[in-house]
């Protein structure tokens, strides 16, 4: 992929991973209003055990795809290329079908133990049927990120979104389901029928793509077990590990919440507060960071497959330092305007002051998306199951440790030793295999003290600014952006003007 070719898809997908967390931020703020905090617990919890599920069905398999696929271009001009995808198609199918059936007849008896409302097991049935649709479509997206036709998968993410949205829309103005149980049913009957488009849509344009991008004589492939085994397994294992520590971890939150004092809707409705409406404002900013961090997974693999040692270190230093100053600049954003936030997407300010506690972790939060991203385009995929299943790990032993004690505000600290710890392991282990050196001055001092001073200016210039909701976050936004950018870029260049000077 040409450099242009990347900053250009990159952008593209950009600017749908946006379209996409700006809707879905719209969908989860319509869904409280109909439903309070307590419906939005339940929604997150009924979500918590179908992504157990949805990574046993995905997990690990769009990587192996685009690795596979993308040897075979490289080596074999794509004569096996179609072979691989359609034996990835066959073992995604009988997995994820298997998974669904056991799901839809267990379903009563995982409402009942796990979410301790048996009303919700419709809910997990009709999520069921869209596993397959799912699976198949994690299987084309890693072909298209091998071939570089990422935007196709983009469109058909877009359309599932806006399907889905319509759906849930349709359903609660022409059924207006009571109680939080139908209501839930809605959304996730909505959401099936948006995952079965999004298949549709991806497999025609995979159809074409396919035609166009292999030659007509075709070869079987072999070995794709074995790569999918070798690729796909750990990632497999490590996801679905770490999955399941969290749907645990997510159940037991509102049962030791009742364990500390609280009824079962105060629990439900801490949980929702926190897990439904401020961890997705707190990811909302990394959209422009997860498109761009997915292109990195093929370029930064053909760079290690042809020994470029010097490549990959450029490639992991500038991708580091973007994720650093993104991370830093949202993370005073957030502290400053936290309320403003809250109040714009949920009419309140609770979820608001969850943000502003929150801030601190941002930076190593968005840091992880991008370097888990590198580690997987350098064949490190096992470290990366040991971290994610350790993280996990310690997180539940200390839920059920703190939180019967001392309530949500020691799980905000569980938050913020869990994002240190894994986040320390998993820079460490990518300095190690791409030989990156981290600057303390270019990637920690200086984008963190133009963070400070750009929104601290902002703070200052808007002081008197009560627009509220939409408008008064996107005018903070985009002037302490716009200071940041200004500043950041122009220091960044300063200080690598002098070390040039320097060395020569």
């Amino acid at each position: 992929m040409t450099k242009k070719k990347f900053f250009f898809q990159g952008a593209v997908l950009t600017v749908v991973s946006l379209f996409l967390r700006i809707t879905n931020m719209g969908y989860r703020s319509y869904l409280s209003q109909h439903i309070g905090s307590q419906g939005m617990g339940l929604y997150q919890l009924i979500l918590s055990i179908f992504m157990l599920t949805v990574t046993l069905s995905t997990s690990g398999i769009s990587l192996a795809v685009t690795r596979m696929v993308t040897a075979s271009m490289t080596a074999e001009k794509g004569t096996t290329a179609r072979s691989v995808v359609a034996k990835c198609f066959g073992f995604c199918l009988s997995i994820s079908l298997c998974i669904a059936l056991c799901l839809f007849f267990t379903a009563d008896m995982a409402a009942d133990i796990f979410l301790g409302n048996k009303a919700a097991a419709p809910c997990l049935r009709i999520l069921g049927i869209g596993l397959p649709f799912m699976s198949m479509c994690t299987c084309m997206k890693g072909y298209f990120l091998a071939v570089d036709e990422s935007l196709s998968t983009a469109a058909s993410d877009a359309l599932e979104q806006i399907l889905t949205i319509a759906a849930t829309v349709f359903f609660f103005w022409r059924f207006a389901p009571q109680g939080i149980e139908a209501a839930c049913l809605a959304a996730m009957a909505a959401s099936t029928l948006g995952e079965a488009a999004s298949f549709s849509a991806s497999w025609y344009a995979y159809r074409r793509s396919i035609r166009k991008n292999t030659p007509a004589k075709q070869r079987k492939s072999q070995g794709v077990l074995r790569g999918l085994a070798h690729i796909a397994l750990p990632c497999t294992l490590s996801s679905a590990a770490r999955s399941l520590l969290n749907t645990g971890e997510n159940l037991l939150i509102p049962r030791e919440l009742q364990k500390y004092g609280l009824d079962y809707s105060a629990s439900l409705s801490q949980y929702g507060l926190l897990q439904g409406m401020a961890m997705p404002m707190l990811y909302f900013p990394s959209s422009f960071l997860t498109s761009f961090a997915s292109l990195l997974i093929p370029k930064i693999a053909r760079e290690r497959e042809l020994s470029h040692k010097n490549a990959v270190a450029y490639i992991s230093g500038r991708a580091v330092q973007a994720a650093l100053a993104f991370g830093m600049f949202f993370s005073a954003l957030f502290m400053a305007f936290g309320d403003s936030w809250g109040n714009a997407f949920y009419h309140s300010e609770s979820p608001g002051d969850y943000l502003r506690v929150l801030a601190p972790l941002v930076p190593l939060t968005y840091l992880d998306v991008v370097v888990d991203s590198l580690l997987k385009g350098l064949d490190e995929q096992f470290n990366s199951m040991k971290y994610n299943f350790t993280d996990s790990f310690i997180r539940v032993v200390l839920v059920l440790c703190l939180l019967r004690f001392f309530g949500m505000e020691s799980y905000v600290c569980i938050l913020f030793f869990s994002t240190i710890f894994n986040a320390a392991l998993s820079l460490h282990r990518l300095m190690k295999v791409s030989h990156l050196r981290i600057s303390l001055l270019r990637h920690l001092l200086l984008p963190l003290s133009c963070a400070v001073g750009a929104v601290g200016t902002c703070r200052f210039l808007l002081s008197g600014l009560s627009a509220g909701g939409f408008l008064q976050v996107m005018t903070e936004t985009l002037l302490s952006g716009a200071l940041f950018m200004g500043a950041y870029f122009t220091m960044d260049r300063w200080l690598m003007g002098q070390k040039s000077r320097k060395e020569g």
